[in-house]
Formats: structure tokens, sequence, C-alpha cells
């Protein structure tokens, strides 16, 4: 292709009869290596820069046919001598090219990169090839490789369309967009059917491949978008309680942002998630490959759909979204995955799996006011109550934001270091918000001397323990063990427990008169 960025970008013409280009109908010299689909949604200016990018390309003018997708709306120079198609699927049908190669008409390619993407292709057997984006710190895009496995750690996390693909394989099996669920899941489920039908995978790190489309260049865009072309998804980073992902974006105050469009709702958000899981359900048995997969949705989709959007939603569209969500953690959310997510989702999942979709709304609610998770329980007191003429029970009082607590889990509160006679009550807290729990242990059960006792707030997934105020004054009492008189004493250790002593009182000797 000419590098004058005034260059007309020639398109090689389609002929039903020879769909698949095994012959020249036109005589310029054989089947184009590549066909370019530049899907619409940017201003006309970054189209123009777009397809100016393509003109400038070095694999040449006659390697490269270039199909722009949008309704016809977009007016383009003279000079840019582009096919047209309708959508996406479209363009995909009447390409000719041995390698497919998707692009958003906001961003725009390096000027040796389809020579190199191409070049790798072909010199290594791959069916797909990642092409690094400028700015990307995704893992994945560490060092070039080639034969990647698609375990590989961050591969998940890059399903996005911009990348090589053969074209042979996506014609043979029939691959095409879906077109019933936002343009950015119906991307990646096609991405994640190509690569598991794919015969070889490459990673090349060693080019910027793509550039945003920010006046000025820049930074690509790396989050999933909507509209009808290409979205964007950036790879895992290394986080506090995350392994390798990506730093958690999705959160309380943010809706449907990277799927929003004109009339996509979270229902077609939810529908969309559970037909890329099912992609990734059909090709991989159970095991770490499929968690893999399913973690990046769980991470990226599920934290969406059970995020603020969900309030936001009127009452029919909640109970069928939390009904959807409920089958997507039964069919799809192992004890793997689960583990892997960050506390809050783990938890609000938990309600999911639950069936408490009230619960799931409290929590998503106190999360968007104190932006952090309801993973806290604080001890409001330690005392003992006397129980019998001589006797006492230890009666410990604790109250966390959690709702219906005690419908997620068999065992929701656990103590430590304590007599397994303890009893555990649960209740609403009286204002309704969270639960209050009691925990009763009689004074026999301890033995004599110091013992540490800690109270625990577990769930699947999570565990956080009681906060005990600062300064809390320890609690006396006196009574019987058997015969013999013994102190009772409680009192905070010091962090985060209690320190229950037990101590025998000498018999109090009176002077002879």
């Amino acid at each position: 292709m000419s590098s004058s960025s005034t260059a007309g970008i020639r398109v090689v013409p389609y002929d039903l009869d020879d769909p698949d280009g095994t012959h020249d109908p036109d005589g310029t010299g054989g089947v184009p290596d590549v066909t370019v689909v530049v899907a619409v949604r940017a201003a006309a200016s970054l189209l123009i820069r777009c397809l100016d990018a393509l003109a400038g390309q070095t694999i040449g003018e006659d390697r490269v046919e270039v199909f722009v997708a949008d309704d016809g709306g977009s007016r383009l120079p003279e000079r840019f001598s582009v096919g047209r198609s309708g959508t996406v699927n479209q363009a995909l049908e009447r390409a000719r090219g041995r390698y497919l190669f998707f692009l958003d008409a906001g961003d725009f390619l390096g000027r040796e990169a389809l020579a190199r993407l191409v070049d790798a292709a072909d010199s290594r057997g791959a069916d797909v090839v990642y092409a690094k984006a400028v700015g990307s710190d995704s893992t994945v895009f560490g060092r070039t490789r080639h034969g990647v496995p698609l375990g590989t750690p961050g591969l998940s996390w890059e399903l996005s369309s911009t990348k090589l693909f053969r074209r042979e394989p996506i014609a043979r099996h029939g691959l095409r967009f879906a077109e019933d669920i936002p343009a950015g899941l119906a991307e990646q489920a096609f991405t994640l059917e190509a690569l598991f039908l794919s015969q070889g995978i490459s990673v090349l790190a060693d080019y910027d491949y793509r550039f945003g489309g920010e006046p000025g260049g820049g930074a690509p865009s790396t989050r999933t978008r909507p509209g009808p072309g290409p979205g964007r998804d950036i790879g895992p980073r290394t986080g506090p309680d995350i392994g390798p992902r990506t730093v958690p974006r999705t959160r309380p105050g943010r809706g449907l942002g990277p799927y929003t469009g004109e009339g996509i709702g979270i229902e077609d958000v939810l529908r969309g998630t559970a037909a890329v899981m099912a992609v990734t359900a059909r090709f991989t048995p159970p095991g770490p490959l499929r968690d893999g997969f399913h973690h990046r949705h769980f991470a990226e989709e599920a934290d969406l759909l059970t995020g603020p959007a969900l309030l936001s939603a009127s009452e029919p569209v909640r109970r069928r979204v939390f009904a959807g969500l409920r089958r997507l953690v039964a069919d799809h959310l192992s004890d793997a995955v689960l583990a892997r997510l960050r506390p809050g989702l783990r938890l609000r999942l938990s309600y999911v799996r639950a069936g408490d979709p009230a619960g799931l709304d409290s929590v998503i609610r106190y999360e968007a006011g104190h932006g952090v998770p309801p993973l806290r329980t604080d001890l409001v007191s330690a005392d003992w109550r006397r129980t019998g003429p001589a006797r006492h029970t230890l009666v410990v009082t604790a109250r966390t934001p959690l709702p219906g607590l005690a419908a997620l889990d068999v065992a929701p509160v656990r103590l430590t270091g304590c007599p397994e006679t303890g009893r555990i009550l649960l209740r609403p807290a009286a204002d309704g918000a969270g639960t209050e729990i009691e925990v009763q242990i009689p004074a026999d059960a301890f033995p004599p001397g110091r013992t540490r006792v800690g109270l625990h707030t577990a769930l699947v997934g999570t565990e956080h323990p009681a906060t005990v105020a600062p300064g809390a004054p320890p609690r006396r009492a006196h009574g019987l063990r058997g015969l013999r008189p013994y102190r009772l004493n409680v009192a905070p250790d010091g962090t985060r427990g209690l320190v229950v002593a037990v101590a025998p009182v000498g018999l109090r000797r009176t002077p002879r008169p």
C-alpha cells in the first residue's frame, strides 16, 4: 500500500462465484492477504485518520482490502475507495483476505502493523495473533510468544476482536458476531470461539501495533465498548486479594458504562454474558481452563450486573436479572472461581447463590454509600449474666451491617479459642439494617486461667474478625465451680479479641477475737 496518506485504498471486488478467493477475477495478482473491517462508531475525523493509517501500511496496497462497516451515513473523501457494509457480519461475508483484522474507527495502526501480523501468522502457522496496543500493561504482552496455550495468564482478559484471525477456520465453522446482544459481548463470544477452534495462538509484543483514537494519539481505548464496532478490554494486573487480574473497575457508582447504547439495558448485558459463558462451557471441561475464562466474566460482567445498575432498574427487570444471575452462578461459579474474586464481589454473589435479592440490594446500597463492602463486625458488649444462684454465662453481643446473615451459610459466625459449648443467635438488627449477633458461653466451659476468644464472621469465600472498641472496660463477676468460688473476668486483649480469665478465690481468714 502506498505510504502517502492521500493515496486511495483499493477494494478487491467481491465475486459471488469465488467466495473463497481461489482465483483472481480482476487480474490484480491474487487474493489479498488481509481484509480489514473498520467498524464506525467514532467521529468522521477519527475515521479518516484510521483510513489514512491503513493507506500508509508498508504491507503494500495489493495485499489489503478494507471494508467500512456502517449504515452509509459517514461521508468520506473521494480518495478512499473502500468497500462499505451495513454490519460487521456483512463485511465478514464479503471478505476475501486470507486473514481478517477488525478495527474500531477510533483507532489506527502503526505503519508496519499488518505486515508484521501477516508475517507472524504465516511463519508460525497461527490462527489467532494478539497485537500489542500502545499503553497496554496487560501481562499477556510481557513478551512475544508463539504457540501460546489457552491457559496462559492474561489471555482470557484480552477478548476484543482487534486481533488477526485466519479466515479459513472462521469461514469453515461459520463464525459470526451475534447481533442480538451488546456488541462488546458479541465480540467476546466471537473471539472466544475463534480461540477455542484455533490450531495456534501468537502474541506479538515487539511493536506498537495499535493506537487509540484520542486527538493527538496516545494510549488506546481499553474498555469493552458499545456500538457496532470492536470493543476493548484490559488485561490482568496484580493487586491485593485478587491475584493476577485487573484492578477492579466496576464499582458502585458506575452504571452500564461500557455497554450502554441506544436500546441496551441490563437484561441485554445479562443475556450477552450468559452467551459468552456458554461458549466457554461448550468448549472446555470443568477445571482450571474453564475457571480461568469464567473468572474473567464473573470479575467484570457479574460485577457490573450486581452493581448500581441493578438497583436503578424497574422491579420486574430486577427480578428477572436476579433469576438469570442465579442461574449463571449455579451453572458456572465454582468454588475456585469464587475464591479468586475480590471480597466485595464474593459477598454479592453469595447473596445471589443464597437466593436473597433483598440482601443483595442492601449490600449494593451499603457499598455505594460507604465505598467499601459491609465486611465488618463490631463487638458491642461482653458481660456476665447470672443464670442461677451462683452460675454465670458470658454473653457477647456484636453487630454487622451484613443483612440476612443466617441465610448465607450453615455457620456464618464462628468462635476461636473457645469451648464448643457456646450458643450463637442471629437476629435482624432493631433498625432493620444489618444483623445482631449474640454469643452465650457458660462460665463452667472455660478452663482455669486465661482463654483468648475471637469472633469471626465467615461467609462463602470471605471471613473477617470482629473488632473490639478501644478502651472497653473489663467486666467482672464471681461464681462457683462446684463448691469453690471463682473470679470471672473478660476484657479486650489489645488486638481484636477478648481474654477470659478464670481464677479461684482463696478462703478469707477472719482473725480470732
